[in-house]
């Protein structure tokens, strides 16, 4: 009988051995995915695929590379189901297996490195039915997200270091994230109400795959390279310039230094997301300033990339001794440097979400950031000491993952310039970046007015609404945000770029106009709506939004409402019939039913109403008709 060292040896070579023919089974996958894409519907084909997936859900997990196998089990489902129906995915079966494949390498590649899977597209489907997760699973992969099912069970012990960048869950698991983490529940009929929060969503489980991976994306924080800053220091500018090109066609922003000597002003003002330094420099080598700033707490864990052309095994202990996270040979490689940086940026990640930060500008996400304003305002009212706050949104909603993080890239350059004694910064919803002043609304406004002439052009332009609190409001966050939002739309009728808020823009309309009884729905539009920088109310009942929609005043285009048919108190059709007698022109109606009836839409459209939508809505065919209903209409 071995002993226990034995056999743990044995199990080593074992591990190593099924690591060595890793490489077989992608490339194996790789060919079925060729396969596929000729023939699609071949019945040995999708056979052949079944029992290798069965083959790697077993077998890897019993060699310790659970990722990899989790992922082949949630692959097993989708091809289990292509068997029984030949005509199902038939048209992208091929792209979902190459996919699968690219997965498949990087989680056995990431094992074998002894780190964790480096991807950071990652998702949890917990609890999900079969029938359920199937068609989300097989649309996750197609789009390129690492997809694992776990059980509610499983999951706090996969939520340690390794954040994935969402969950789905059923609504019957009994599911804790960490703070960060977007949650998105499929409500099932019957299932008791989901409470909501900043970053959980609720869809109907018969929602379509397409539309639940388009929320999940919007829901999910930057996770990728786009938008991060990264800080270069090399005595080389030949060095300088590659990194460069290879980090800003990923997306990134790149600034540079001939020398570590200014590495702590640059650090200042930069506030960088990864720093790459170059070992061997006059003055102050890559060593020496790694020393320096692991004793720093401000930049303990910034992650640091030291590049040298040096392989001696001592200047390797040596910049891990000093505190790197990682060591880049010279020449400097596109790919590897690419994927060194990505597996960098992703750890700091998760290391920021779990704390409530958002990781492309180091400012608090929206969850933290009303916390943390609500109890500062809180205090300056019972203190009874100045304060104001200020909303900064882009003046032009942000189209595209580029120019978003080109805006988020902006918040942190405002953030800094505001960073003086008190003045605290974070995102408010998706685009709106809140700045909480201690100190009067008119002194507030004079400093933004000097950040504002630099970015009054281009993709990153911004206006800004400023506020303090009105004599008599007890819940002075609720009241401040509300005034602020007033008086950044009166900043975008009037041309801007600041406004102070004053009792002319009380009830100025916003861009759209939610009539929806279902939290559900309504949440989850205006999250889509927040994420394009426009601006909404909500309203529950109809007797509440007409109160509403006749003391609003509108005053550029005509905001869009969208109106439900079947509402408390006053049903849709009723309240559209009152706003064309008492607000004749001033919004555009759109009705949302489930009952879509010829009737039904005729008799909206016959009264005036620009657009008659089926429930479930499709959220992309909506913002995008929004986009064109709000492009089309002349401000009056």
């Amino acid at each position: 009988m071995k002993s226990p060292a034995e056999f743990n040896d044995v199990l080593l070579k074992l591990r190593e051995r099924f690591a060595v023919s890793a490489g077989k089974t992608v490339a194996a996958f790789t060919e079925l995915a060729a396969q596929l894409q000729r023939s699609p519907v071949a019945p040995e084909v999708v056979d052949a695929l079944r029992r290798e997936l069965h083959r790697v859900h077993g077998t890897a997990g019993s060699y310790g590379f659970h990722d990899a196998s989790r992922l082949a089990a949630a692959l097993e489902l989708v091809a289990a189901r292509w068997e029984t129906n030949p005509s199902l995915d038939s048209d992208r079966r091929g792209a979902v297996v190459r996919q699968f494949a690219l997965a498949l390498g990087a989680a056995f590649e990431g094992r074998t490195q002894g780190s964790e899977s480096p991807l950071a597209n990652r998702l949890l489907l917990v609890d999900l039915a079969d029938e359920i997760a199937a068609p989300i699973v097989a649309e996750a992969m197609h789009r390129g997200h690492f997809v694992e099912r776990v059980s509610a069970s499983a999951v706090e012990s996969m939520l340690g270091e390794n954040l994935p960048q969402a969950v789905i869950a059923s609504s019957d698991s009994p599911i804790i994230v960490p703070e960060g983490v977007p949650l998105l529940v499929l409500q099932s009929a019957g299932s008791p109400a989901t409470e909501r929060g900043p970053r959980v969503r609720v869809l109907d489980a018969a929602t379509d795959a397409h539309e639940v991976l388009h929320v999940v994306e919007s829901m999910a924080v930057q996770t990728g390279m786009v938008g991060a800053t990264v800080l270069v220091v090399d005595d080389d500018p030949a060095m300088l310039d590659a990194v460069r090109t290879i980090c800003e066609r990923e997306g990134m922003y790149v600034t540079t230094l001939l020398s570590a000597v200014d590495l702590p002003a640059a650090l200042d003002a930069q506030r960088p997301a990864l720093l790459v330094l170059d070992l061997l420099m006059p003055a102050v080598d890559g060593i020496a300033a790694t020393r320096g700033l692991r004793a720093d707490r401000r930049y303990a864990d910034l992650p640091i990339l030291l590049v040298t052309s040096s392989t001696d095994p001592a200047t390797r202990s040596a910049a891990f001794a000093a505190g790197a996270d990682d060591l880049q040979t010279k020449p400097v490689g596109a790919l590897e440097l690419t994927r060194r940086i990505a597996r960098l940026l992703d750890v700091r990640r998760q290391r920021l979400v779990a704390r409530g930060i958002h990781p492309a500008t180091s400012l608090w996400l929206p969850e933290r950031t009303i916390r943390v304003l609500e109890e500062a305002a809180t205090r300056a009212h019972a203190e009874e000491r100045p304060m104001a706050l200020a909303i900064v949104r882009p003046a032009h909603p942000p189209d595209g993952r580029r120019r978003t993080a080109r805006w988020h890239h902006e918040c942190s350059l405002i953030a800094g310039g505001m960073s003086i004694d008190g003045v605290l910064t974070g995102f408010i919803d998706e685009t709106g970046l809140a700045l909480f002043f201690p100190m009067t609304a008119n002194e507030a406004v004079a400093r933004l007015e000097l950040f504002a002439e630099a970015a009054s052009t281009g993709d990153v332009a911004w206006l800004a609404g400023v506020a303090e609190p009105r004599p008599g409001s007890d819940e002075a966050l609720r009241d401040l945000q509300s005034a602020a939002e007033e008086a950044w739309l009166a900043a975008r009728d009037s041309g801007g770029p600041v406004h102070r808020w004053d009792e002319s823009d009380a009830g100025i309309a916003p861009d759209v106009i939610v009539v929806e009884d279902d939290e559900a729905l309504s949440d989850l539009i205006c999250y889509a709506l927040a994420a394009r920088g426009l601006t909404y109310q909500v309203y529950r009942t109809g007797p509440s939004a007409l109160t509403g929609l006749l003391a609003l005043r509108v005053r550029s285009r005509r905001p869009v409402v969208i109106l439900d048919v079947d509402l408390p108190g006053l049903d849709g059709f009723s309240l559209f019939e009152r706003l064309r007698v008492e607000r004749p022109g001033m919004f555009l109606a759109v009705f949302v039913s489930v009952h879509a009836s010829e009737g039904d839409q005729l008799r909206a459209l016959r009264a005036g109403a620009l657009d008659y939508l089926a429930k479930p809505v499709s959220l992309r065919v909506l913002m995008a008709k929004i986009a064109l209903w709000r492009g089309q209409d002349r401000p009056t």
